[in-house]
């Protein structure tokens, strides 16, 4: 908890920021001057607690392990592996059994642009101004990303789907090797005409339903053809001498709900419940939780600080779920490709979610807290040679992927990175690492009046979340 307190007095927000604008180089490096002791005992760690597999590889003179780096947006841990038995991620699941399933990982803030921009670059979002969720190339423009990294390294990259919020570091960091999808849905994602045409209806917002459902095959949605676009690029680097670091973003289950019928029809109306807490928990504040975010902006619902009934609230859990089984489903796509490739016994494959999310919870919609249901994700990493099946109850950070995919794969870490390797629980998921003990968020109010920002703050250690 010393820690803790230590970390919230040496922050200042706006001060950062304004550096940062200075000089983004300069910003990093000031930022982490604290911490090049923990660094050195991170080093200390990886000689005595080398992966297996990794120490094989070095043996044997063999190609360095490709990266299969799958993120899911939006997604929370109810899942099959993660106990929901609900849900049906057949493929999710197959993963978590072929690898090591973190229960408490948490990312760093729980909103898309500063989480992404917070675990690709290695940078914790307080610092740099990654709060405010601008993107890369704005708050720090020469910073050695995860992607550039492995390109630096002699990999060859590539990238389909949501992997940055912004479309300007899609450019930036993966350029010609970006895949962008034709597309065959209109705004943020609709194919059927009545949702089209609610579009235009919104005229406050230019958003069509929150939720939409049609007989259609995947590749018609956007996760779909993207999915389809890895798939096929897999073939093209499989015959390259070169190792590769291939990114996946999926899109769903973030709004709106879109998904083909089949996906809908796993999850018959009756089935779905409503949340189990409702109520906002004890001790909270006006600042504990926004309220309904932007489920708002979208066509036929309710305005954001109106209640969400019982049916809306059903038919958008619903929807979501169909969702979360989609995504699922491009999963499967990527792992059977791997196998029939002949790839899989040589590629890491990590799949993570960017925050989690409120279906109602606490009578709340969407993320954007320090609460564990807003923090948690899924965090799964299967490596060749690896660990089966296990898990992992020990909180670690999203900010920790960076780190250990650099150290799985042979490569000499970047000085500036503030996670920490899990190549240690990896191979013993019991150990409980020392540099591990706990998990740090955050979430700022007014975040772009930095003069006027209101940081929270949050720290978890498996078993309580002190906001």
């Amino acid at each position: 908890m010393h820690r803790f307190i230590r970390r919230i007095l040496n922050l200042t927000p706006s001060a950062r920021h304004l550096a940062a604008r200075a000089n983004a180089i300069e910003g990093v490096e000031a930022s982490l001057s604290g911490s090049r002791y923990f660094i050195g005992i991170l080093m200390t760690i990886g000689v005595l607690f080398s992966c297996s597999p990794n120490e094989r590889q070095a043996e044997e003179g063999k190609q360095k392990y490709n990266v299969l780096f799958i993120s899911v947006d939006d997604l929370r841990t109810e899942l099959n592996c993660y106990g929901a038995s609900h849900i049906k991620s057949p493929n999710i699941d197959r993963l978590a059994a072929e690898g090591v399933r973190f229960r408490e990982a948490h990312v760093q803030q729980a909103i898309c642009m500063a989480s992404r921009a917070s675990i690709l670059s290695g940078i914790r979002p307080e610092k740099q101004g990654i709060y405010t969720g601008e993107s890369v190339a704005d708050l720090m423009p020469d910073v050695l990303t995860m992607n550039m990294f492995f390109k630096e390294n002699g990999y060859n990259i590539a990238a389909a789907g949501k992997i940055y919020h912004h479309g300007i570091d899609h450019e930036k960091q993966f350029g010609a090797d970006y895949m962008i999808p034709k597309k065959s849905w209109t705004g943020r994602g609709y194919v059927t005409k009545e949702a089209i045409n609610q579009i235009s209806l919104n005229t406050t917002h230019h958003r069509g339903p929150a939720y939409e459902r049609a007989d259609v095959h995947d590749t018609i949605y956007k996760d779909g053809i993207n999915t389809l676009n890895a798939v096929r690029k897999l073939e093209e680097l499989e015959k390259s001498d070169k190792p590769f670091f291939l990114a996946v973003g999926l899109s769903k289950p973030h709004l709106p709900f879109v998904a083909p019928t089949k996906y809908w029809d796993m999850y018959p109306e009756a089935s779905i419940a409503m949340p189990e807490i409702r109520e906002m928990p004890g001790n909270s504040g006006k600042y504990t939780m926004r309220l309904a975010g932007e489920l708002g902006n979208y066509y036929g619902m309710p305005s954001r600080y109106e209640d969400i009934d019982n049916e809306t609230t059903l038919i958008l859990r619903r929807a979501y779920y169909a969702c979360v089984s989609y995504a699922d489903a491009q999963v499967g796509y990527l792992l059977d490709q791997l196998d029939k490739l002949g790839l899989r016994e040589n590629t890491i494959v990590v799949l993570w979610g960017d925050h989690g999310y409120k279906l109602g919870d606490y009578g709340n919609w969407c993320k954007w807290s320090n609460m564990d249901i807003d923090t948690r994700i899924p965090l799964i990493f299967s490596v060749p040679g690896g660990r089966k099946g296990e898990v992992v109850d020990i909180p670690v950070e999203a900010l920790d992927i960076y780190p250990t995919l650099t150290a799985l794969c042979g490569m000499e870490e970047p000085s500036h990175l503030e996670g920490k390797s899990l190549i240690p629980i990896l191979n013993n998921p019991e150990h409980r690492a020392e540099s591990k003990e706990y998990a740090f968020t955050i979430w700022p109010q007014n975040r772009w009046n930095y003069d006027k920002t209101i940081m929270g703050y949050a720290v978890k250690d498996g078993r309580f979340n002190y906001v």
